[in-house]
Formats: C-alpha cells, structure tokens, sequence
C-alpha cells in the first residue's frame, strides 16, 4: 500500500468528545488509507461507537481535525474548533457511506425506494439511472426478487444487506459500519459477513466496528483496540488477535 499522502481517506487527529463531565474520546488519532479494511474493537462503553458518529457528522467533536476525502470537516485553531461551512460538510456526507445496527430503512418505502430516493433527490441521478445502479446492487446482494418488498417483510440479515446496499449506491470513498451485525442472530450473521468479506476483496476502504473477533482477525487489514476512550493498541489484524502487546488487549480479547 502506497504512502502517499493522497491515499488517505480518513484522517482523525487528537480528537476530543465529552458528554457532560464524562469523556468519551480522550485524543484520539487515526488514519486509514485507501483500499484498507480497519476493524475497530473494545469493550462496550470504550469509545467506538462515538468515533464513528464524530467521523460520520452525527456528532460533533469538542477538539480535534477530522480530513475525509481531502475536505477538511473540522480543525482546532489556536484552541479553538471549527467546523467547515454547510456546502463542504454536504460534499464531504457524499463520500461516505454508513451501515447502523439497527438498519435505518425508511418502513413506508419499498427496498428499491430505499435505495434510489437519495440516488434522485440529493445526488441528481435519473430515475432510470438510479434504478439500475439499485438493480446492479441487489443482484450482488442476492435480494433482486425483494426489489418491492417492504423492511417489515424482510428477515433481519435482508434488511441489512438492503442497507449495505443503500450505503454502496452513491459509490462512496469509504463505508463505516457500526456493529452491523449485533442486532442479528448466528445463522443471518453469516450471511451479513459474506457481504462485507466480498467487499473485502473488491479493496472497498472500510471502518468497522465490531464484536465479531475471528471475522476481524480474518478480513481487516489492520485492527484498532479501544478503551476508556482511547486506542490502546493497534496493528495488523492478524498479529493483533493472536498475539496482543499490551495487557489489556489481552485481558479483552481472552473473553473470546
């Protein structure tokens, strides 16, 4: 992987967050790269949750610089932080996509509608266009015979991938996925991770957050353990699970 500055997707430096009196992100720093898979993992409560939400625009932090893309979201200046002008943030919301826990899927909207109505109505595409893209995207998902089928009629494990779908549809730079498989029970787990080893391999650049630990030892290129809001270890997925440095990546990943 080059190291060229330019294949820097997402770029997070000495970020910040407190709710109230309790601090949830205590300097955080971290890069992924172009074509990289980051598996990010930690005890509940640890952090990682609320970095993808500060990453993603849905929380904002209290200190720090966010870069996705090239655009700069955020930056902190002489101690003081500022965030970038509606337009840009607008700009910087198209180059990413992101996978709940809990799907997010409209309820009132067929899985087609689901996945064009931001294709027509923020990013301009045709209707026709539009469609083929959602087309395109449930054949690989395996789910074109749901194309008018309702959330409600789908399992657990099609809803999810409707909505990896859905993040796929605007071609993103990089897809963040928050515990996309907690709400799932084993069987429509596989099915979820299958996608996303697929994507894997087609070199998407993913951030995931995750308790699935042999799924991040095998398909991330690099893992990043959180705690108490801060990473406290982080290397190639593989030396990170079976080999841990630090005594609390250890402690942790003996729960496995």
């Amino acid at each position: 992987m080059s190291d060229s500055k330019n294949d820097i997707v997402l770029e997070m430096t000495d970020i910040h967050k407190s709710f109230e009196k309790l601090e949830v992100l205590n300097g955080i720093n971290l890069q992924v790269r172009k074509g990289e898979v980051v598996a990010i993992i930690g005890p509940s409560g640890g952090g990682k949750s609320t970095l993808l939400r500060c990453a993603t625009t849905l929380e904002r932090v209290d200190y720090g610089k966010i870069v996705i893309g090239g655009d700069v979201l955020c930056d902190t200046i002489s101690g003081r932080l500022s965030y970038c002008d509606k337009k840009t943030e607008k700009e910087i919301r198209s180059k990413f996509g992101l996978v709940f826990q809990n799907f997010n899927l409209f309820p009132h909207f067929s899985v087609k509608r689901n996945i064009t109505e931001a294709l027509i109505h923020v990013h301009k595409k045709s209707k026709a266009e539009a469609e083929t893209i959602c087309n395109n995207l449930l054949m690989k998902m395996g789910l074109i015979e749901k194309a008018d089928e309702y959330p409600c009629n789908l399992s657990g494990g099609q809803q999810q991938r409707v909505s990896i779908a859905r993040a796929l549809a605007t071609n993103p730079e990089i897809i963040f996925f928050d515990e996309p498989t907690s709400a799932l029970d084993p069987e429509l787990t596989k099915g979820v991770l299958t996608v996303i080893k697929d994507l894997a391999k087609e070199k998407m650049t993913m951030v995931i957050v995750t308790h699935e630990m042999s799924f991040a030892r095998d398909v991330a290129d690099r893992i990043v353990f959180m705690d108490g809001g801060v990473i406290v270890e982080e290397g190639p997925a593989y030396d990170l699970v079976t080999n841990p440095q630090q005594q609390r990546t250890k402690e942790f990943l003996a729960g496995y």
